[in-house]
């Protein structure tokens, strides 16, 4: 049976104090919103400054609960005051995890309540796979990444949630109870970064910010707003049920420790903040340490030397800290120790391997450097005969990338034009022991003492297309490797992408490409010419970034 939408009841208090808990809860929105709007222009505003000069476009997390729908109302009322200049538009969203068999019928509830409020409605259905930490982490994780994914696609600043000072309580004491650190104790911060492990954004993009104005309000006062304004909402039916843990806790725990311990609950949000504060600390030191350890050659890649003088503690919280910022889901403390010990333990060419979700840690000589994972295909599958017909690129299925073609410049030596149209061209995976000859007048080399010459790690050798014509081996693409140069190309055409700081320099016929300066997006620009020879160049499908090569290619 469906819960149906109820009115909240006829507040009791006096109208004096109805207005100024409207204005409390108002209050701390607009300068939540107004931090957030410093935060994302860069610069402290003036405080003489009679409107913000940032204005906001904000994403309200909606579930057509009490206090989603408190939060909705007083938005909405922010934003049509008049004159605002604070936010620029608003738009809800409704995340349908389907796990209620009244998803839909809350869903209809929360579209009408957004158009009485002319108030932009969007729901997100999305699919919730349990995992070992539960259904309502999972169902939180999927919550979390189709709001961060909507706010990216549609160009909105900050998502904001009713999460409250009793949500915090209950978090820290989740948290206390399964032994989390210091993070996980400050339950959640009024504002943060939202970040997604696989959900990237251009390099360039303003981050996306995750607000809860009403972090330090409880929820009685939230409940007296609600029956003031007499709100319609709808009553989740899963927070009564004692299965799981966080009801337990809000039933049981919290009004027990009230009890033997009476004012339990500002004791415990003053250690939720204290912890806050201690983690903020604690990430700001780990910043500081991060930026020590990052390569300068290569800046995505962690330099193992620089974290080993680190003290142990020190150690952990930088690795943590680079894992987040390069995209990596944690680990847990378990999995982090041993990873830490195989970098105390291990040597420069040893195979150290850290994989969680689509991405892995692996050492390279005296770096660290995180890494996709590709699925795992058979060589069958990735094998191809490829035609090619005079265009600029050719797909390569099974490679997630395809081949870029491009005319070489005078004095560059390729491929000629006509034996890559007319003869028998293949990529396949590689099996071992393929020799290939980079000038016509010398001796073959095998592909492995090539690779290691070039720079290109043990670890990326197996992903990479080898591409065959004649039976003769003519390229090898080397992709996201440290000694590549990571370059947000325009969606305008392929460009012609060097090492700033090449070890041994790309492997070609004529040696080294030109150099150009570092800066800008250290590119080639021209790719006419009169030659009919062609450089072949890979090209990696990675979200907003380009990864291009011409590390291998022979002499036609």
């Amino acid at each position: 049976m469906s819960d149906a939408p109820r009115k909240a009841p006829a507040s009791k208090s006096a109208p004096r104090r109805s207005k100024a808990l409207a204005e409390r809860l108002t209050q701390l929105v607009y300068d939540a919103l107004s931090d957030a709007a410093e935060t994302l222009l860069g610069v402290k505003g003036d405080e003489f400054s009679l409107r913000p000069l940032n204005p906001v476009r904000v994403v309200v997390a909606l579930s057509g609960g009490r206090d989603s729908m408190a939060l909705l109302d007083v938005v909405e009322k922010l934003f049509h005051r008049p004159r605002q200049f604070l936010i620029a538009r608003v738009h809800a969203v409704y995340v349908n995890h389907g796990l209620s068999p009244n998803a839909d019928d809350w869903e209809t509830h929360c579209r009408a309540e957004c158009e009485a409020r002319r108030i932009p409605f969007t729901p997100v259905r999305v699919t919730v796979r349990q995992t070992g930490e539960g259904v309502e982490a999972a169902a939180r994780e999927v919550r979390y990444r189709a709001l961060a994914r909507f706010a990216r696609e549609e160009a909105y600043d900050v998502v904001l949630t009713a999460h409250h000072e009793d949500d915090r309580i209950e978090t820290f004491l989740m948290q206390w109870m399964r032994g989390a650190g210091p993070e996980g104790l400050a339950a959640f911060p009024q504002t943060r970064e939202l970040v997604i492990p696989g959900l990237s954004a251009s390099r360039n993009a303003p981050p996306l910010l995750l607000v809860r104005p009403w972090s330090g309000v409880l929820r009685a006062d939230i409940d007296r707003y609600a029956r003031s304004v007499k709100l319609s909402y709808v009553e989740d039916e899963s927070n009564r049920s004692p299965k799981y843990l966080r009801n337990r806790i809000r039933r049981e725990v919290v009004p027990l420790l009230d009890k033997i311990r009476p004012g339990f609950r500002q004791a415990a949000a003053r250690a939720v903040s204290l912890t806050a504060e201690a983690a903020e600390v604690l990430r700001s030191v780990s910043l500081d340490d991060l930026a020590r350890c990052r390569d300068e050659a290569n800046p995505h890649a962690l330099r193992i030397p620089a974290l080993l003088r680190l003290i142990p503690a020190r150690q952990a919280w930088c690795l943590r800290t680079w894992m987040q910022e390069e995209g990596m889901q944690l680990p847990n403390r378990a999995r982090l120790e041993e990873g830490l010990r195989q970098v105390r333990q291990s040597h420069a060419d040893s195979q150290l391997a850290l994989q969680v979700r689509s991405k892995e840690m692996r050492r390279w000589g005296d770096l660290l450097v995180i890494r996709d994972v590709s699925p795992r295909r058979s060589e069958d599958t990735r094998d191809a005969v490829l035609v090619w017909e005079g265009g600029d690129t050719l797909a390569l299925p099974g490679w997630n990338g395809s081949l870029a073609v491009i005319p070489c410049l005078p004095g560059e030596c390729g491929v000629s034009a006509r034996r890559l149209r007319d003869g028998t061209l293949e990529v396949r995976a590689r099996r071992g022991a393929e020799r290939m000859k980079l000038w016509p007048n010398r001796p073959s080399k095998y592909l492995k003492d090539l690779f290691a010459e070039a720079g290109v790690p043990a670890f990326e050798r197996a992903d990479l297309p080898l591409v065959w014509l004649d039976g003769e081996l003519v390229f090898t693409g080397a992709t996201n490797s440290p000694t590549t140069t990571r370059s947000c190309a325009s969606n305008s055409g392929p460009k012609r992408v060097c090492s700033e700081r090449p070890r041994t320099g790309p492997i070609s016929p004529t040696g080294p490409l030109r150099s150009v300066e570092a800066g800008a997006e250290n590119v080639f620009s021209a790719f006419a010419g009169t030659s009919d020879a062609c450089g072949l160049f890979f090209i990696t499908s990675v979200e907003c970034e380009t990864y291009l090569t011409s590390e291998v290619w022979q002499s036609g």
